[in-house]
């Protein structure tokens, strides 16, 4: 049964599968927190004379065979991440899998029975739930309801300059889409903080290659908080807008008060009325390694306590993929 994670001098030792941009955010984290090893790390494209500091295996099945590796991050191409997975599940490796960590639902309802078959871990690292706004937000619930009564819509707006003068970007052609991009990054900060979500409509714009190519997306949703008490929002996440703007914002009826998280930079301001004013603003420089310092503390407790998160990615992806047919098409 592998449900603990190998230590090494007391701290927690990994794989990383794909050393690539994201893989380097996972590794400054993880060196920072100081609780996990970084034992090896596998990369098709890379040398071992590369990496002189690391042990690089030279397939996955040689990671496969190695037990000195219970867990392995899984930071490959979104199109490589179920085959990989499901790879090292079969072997019995616990899997922590950036997102998106699927492309449909019978994908991740597969990898949920093999890891059950193999008394594996799944964690799904939603690493936009640890932007500081969010958790200051998430934190502050209690008292924002109190103050401002209920939630009774949301509208999330994200956008990123991948699609100019009719060409997409190099750095976003393993994205897969404006939606399969943004979509779980959305929905998990959603389901962070309210109990049910339900898709009412999802409408894709453009594409630029056919299947999971969308360059825009709007969705329509409904919500129930934990006091009950439902809502309506709306989400847009656009390629083509020639900038990178990412915020949600939050109206509370009862006060006619609004809360915008303004994601990019990391900041939470109120408006009643004609006035302004700041809630919170993070001194974070690095806004993707602030996602990634609060994930790996997540990550480590969850392999300490021999425990993941499938349930949460269940709710995600279900929502994320229920109105979309596996050929990647409106249902």
């Amino acid at each position: 049964m592998i449900n603990m994670a190998n230590r090494i001098h007391n701290k927690i030792s990994v794989a990383l599968v794909g050393y690539g941009y994201i893989a380097k955010y996972w590794e400054k984290a993880i060196l920072d927190d100081g609780r996990m090893n970084i034992y090896g790390i596998y990369d098709k494209g890379i040398a071992e004379s590369n990496l002189p500091d690391h042990k690089v295996y030279k397939s996955l099945a040689s990671l496969c065979e190695d037990n000195q590796i219970n867990t392995c991050i899984i930071c490959t191409p979104t199109e490589d991440h179920y085959t990989t997975a499901m790879e090292l599940l079969s072997s019995g490796k616990n899997i922590v899998m950036e997102k998106p960590s699927v492309l449909n639902m019978t994908e991740y309802n597969d990898l949920i029975r093999k890891a059950e078959e193999n008394q594996a871990l799944i964690y799904n690292a939603f690493h936009f739930v640890y932007s500081p706004e969010i958790a200051w937000f998430r934190s502050s619930l209690s008292g924002l309801y109190e103050r401002f009564g209920k939630i009774g819509s949301f509208y999330s707006y994200f956008s990123d300059p991948y699609y100019i003068g009719g060409k997409l970007k190099s750095n976003a052609l393993s994205l897969l889409g404006s939606w399969v991009d943004s979509g779980s990054n959305i929905l998990s900060m959603l389901y962070s903080i309210f109990s049910h979500i339900w898709m009412d409509s999802l409408t894709f714009g453009d594409s630029y290659a056919g299947q999971f190519s969308d360059l825009f997306s709007t969705a329509s949703l409904k919500f129930e908080d934990s006091h009950n008490n439902t809502g309506f929002g709306n989400t847009v996440t656009n390629w083509v807008s020639n900038s990178s703007m990412k915020y949600t914002e939050f109206l509370f009826p009862d006060t006619n008060s609004q809360i915008r998280l303004n994601h990019s930079q990391l900041a939470v301001t109120l408006t009643e009325g004609s006035s302004n004013e700041i809630l919170f603003s993070s001194t974070v420089e690095n806004r993707l390694l602030a996602h990634y310092t609060g994930l790996v503390d997540d990550v480590y407790k969850s392999l300490s306590s021999g425990t993941g998160n499938k349930e949460y990615g269940k709710l995600v992806y279900d929502t994320m993929y229920g109105t979309v047919k596996e050929g990647g098409k409106n249902a």
